[in-house]
């Protein structure tokens, strides 16, 4: 492990049992590798300490006892809101616990219900009440689906490949660690054995890191 608490990229089994981890596991496991992330958390768990600290014995709070080398410590910090947490975990640690990384992209989509006029990239769609709704939200999937082409060119998907997620976090840390191209080439499959083929592989592990 490093600094970061980041496993040998070398030998899978230093990252324990993937096979058990949650998505949300596998979701922090790549924002912990951001340097924002690290940074944020850094800045303010000093001063998240002192004021968790006042609430110690009360009920409600069980932060409130715990240091910011422990797991389940978070740290109050505004770049925690984007990444759909209400607070931020230490990125050193990976195995958090379950409530400390629920989760929640809802303000993502929510924002156009408080507003006069929908914000800038947001459309709204009407459904009749009174009329079956399915047959509504495909017809409305298909329209969103269309404004989204036109506005971007394309549809927008997010692609997820969960067999390969161990492989990108290694070749993350592989980078992280100073191992070149060809030396991340051992991690893919023999046909793929290319210095582009891993430098392909770490944009799309790269890209998982902000945008899961």
């Amino acid at each position: 492990m490093n600094e970061w608490g980041i496993p040998n990229w070398l030998d899978p089994f230093t990252y324990g049992e993937t096979i058990n981890w949650t998505r949300n596991r596998w979701r922090w496991e790549f924002l912990r590798r951001r340097d924002d992330v690290r940074s944020a958390f850094d800045d303010e768990a000093e001063n998240s300490y002192c004021y968790w600290s006042k609430f110690a014995g009360k009920e409600g709070f069980p932060v409130a006892h715990l240091r910011p080398d422990q797991p389940g410590f978070t740290a109050m910090h505004p770049l925690a809101r984007s990444l759909g947490l209400p607070r931020l975990p230490n990125p050193r640690i990976g195995e958090q616990p379950f409530d400390v990384i629920g989760f929640s992209d809802w303000a993502e989509g929510v924002a156009q219900f408080y507003s006069e006029e929908p914000p800038e990239g947001f459309e709204r769609v009407d459904f009749d009440l009174s009329k079956p709704l399915e047959p509504q939200l495909e017809c409305a999937k298909q329209l969103l689906k269309e404004m989204q082409r036109t506005a971007h060119g394309k549809a927008i998907q997010k692609r997820r490949h969960p067999t390969k997620w161990l492989t990108y976090l290694r070749i993350l840390d592989g980078r992280e660690a100073g191992a070149s191209w060809a030396e991340l080439t051992g991690l893919l499959p023999s046909r793929n054995g290319t210095e582009q083929a891993a430098r392909d592989a770490w944009q799309q592990a790269d890209a998982l890191r902000f945008n899961f």
